[in-house]
């Protein structure tokens, strides 16, 4: 199978995991028309009129006059590659790589049609840029992050993993049989000037987010379970309480649990509560792919062409991925906070009918299970602050509201990595009081 991209096409949210296991990447012919048209359209109303971006200086310097050059545009990209920190995860790069294509589908970028093919290309011989995290507001686009990129797949500039070696760009290129790319007036503003790399961040973490969400309550069940649970709180009548899908979700995981409590009335709340906390953050989830998609296949450049007229507009602001981002983040610390207390429930004797602390004959059992867990739901609860609203001036007086979606997706990157973490540690406290129970029992 292929994934076209074509003009005004627009996939599901399973598309990311499709481009994720590597399947190729089509660009279709009305796209490439359509992004010749659009270049074409620019390039009629700049001899015209000033464009931004058009043979000048870019943000608080748009008034000044530039070259209209290869050259010029090759030190917009080279003056914007100047990210910092740790390599994002190859996957993360695949994804920005896609969106940034998928969001020139709507064919209103002002650049050749072979750029569209270019990136296709990469995507299809495993030339995966290697990209320093950290370097946008989400505003102005994701700038840094995507100058990294294109000097790589355009320039053959920085390194790559390309078919799982690490090489130089211009080696993958020439193993590939793909020559060096010189951009036009303003094609490289327009590569740059987006909010693909927050957007793929954010992709990356709800597909893992999601993965985790569901490892998480199947060992969530396991743990109901040795806590000897109450029936009436997880059985089907509780799904016509509230009417939110994700609290129907979660109970079908938890169908049919063997709760064996015949005293206790009422569950504490880290067990009771469990359908409704991993339902809303299932619900919130769902919401976000929606938004995720939606920006994904909506054209985030300045200037656009539209109509067959320029526009100048503020379609890079990434204010969706960064709010959404701080959501998640803080939906992820209420899973957290429960994974956090159902740890502590496991080690009560009195829950349980096991030893306290699961210390059968031992100095302390689990207890320091417990610690670790408690030292990474403080760490999750820190990340879960937002991100969004630490706006701070940028480009003189020009750029004076930042969303920082990157940074907020980047957050999440983390969070969602120290949940897989706690959930690891619940495990392994249900999994050793499993053994003492059957070691009872036998």
């Amino acid at each position: 199978m292929a994934i076209l991209v074509d003009l005004g096409l627009c996939p599901d949210f399973m598309v990311f995991r499709r481009v994720l296991s590597g399947e190729r990447v089509l660009v279709g012919e009305g796209l490439v028309r359509a992004l010749d048209t659009a270049r074409s359209a620019l390039e009629s109303e700049a001899s015209k009129r000033r464009v931004y971006g058009y043979c000048s200086g870019l943000g608080a310097l748009m008034d000044k006059s530039g070259v209209c050059s290869p050259e010029w545009e090759h030190r917009v990209l080279v003056e914007h590659a100047v990210g910092v920190g740790p390599l994002a995860p190859p996957e993360v790069s695949r994804l920005f790589l896609f969106i940034r294509l998928l969001q020139m589908s709507q064919g209103l970028d002002p650049v050749r049609g072979l750029l569209a093919l270019r990136i296709a290309d990469a995507l299809n011989s495993d030339i995966t840029p290697l990209i320093p995290v950290r370097g946008s507001l989400g505003a102005s686009g994701d700038l840094a992050p995507s100058a990294h990129a294109f000097l790589c797949i355009f320039r053959g500039v920085g390194m790559a993993l390309h078919r799982g070696s690490r090489v130089e760009c211009s080696e993958a290129l020439r193993s590939e049989s793909l020559d060096v790319v010189d951009l036009k007036p303003g094609e490289a503003l327009a590569l740059v000037n987006n909010t693909s790399w927050s957007t793929a961040l954010l992709a990356y973490s709800i597909l893992r987010l999601e993965d985790v969400m569901s490892r998480s309550l199947k060992v969530a069940r396991s743990s109901l379970e040795l806590c000897r649970c109450v029936e009436e709180h997880y059985g089907a009548l509780v799904s016509k309480i509230k009417r939110h899908p994700g609290v129907s979700a979660a109970l079908k995981v938890l169908d049919e649990l063997r709760c064996s409590n015949t005293s206790r009335l009422q569950d504490p709340y880290s067990l009771r509560c469990t359908p409704y906390i991993y339902g809303a953050v299932l619900d919130l989830i769902e919401l976000s792919k929606d938004i995720v998609l939606r920006e994904a296949c909506s054209t985030t450049t300045n200037p656009v062409v539209v109509g067959g007229r320029v526009v100048h507009s503020c379609a890079f602001y990434s204010i969706h991925t960064a709010v959404i981002a701080d959501m998640l983040a803080v939906g992820a610390a209420h899973v957290a906070n429960a994974i956090e207390r159902r740890i502590t429930q496991l080690l009560r004797g009195d829950i349980t009918g096991l030893p306290d602390f699961l210390a059968e004959g031992t100095p302390v059992g689990s207890m320091i299970d417990s610690y670790v867990a408690t030292s990474i739901t403080a760490r999750l609860r820190a990340l879960a602050t937002p991100h969004s609203v630490h706006s701070l001036p940028v480009s003189g007086l020009q750029e004076d509201v930042v969303p920082h979606a990157g940074e907020a997706s980047l957050r999440l990157v983390e969070v969602v990595e120290l949940l897989g973490e706690l959930i690891g540690i619940e495990e392994r406290v249900v999994a050793k009081a499993l053994s003492l129970k059957q070691n009872r029992s036998s």
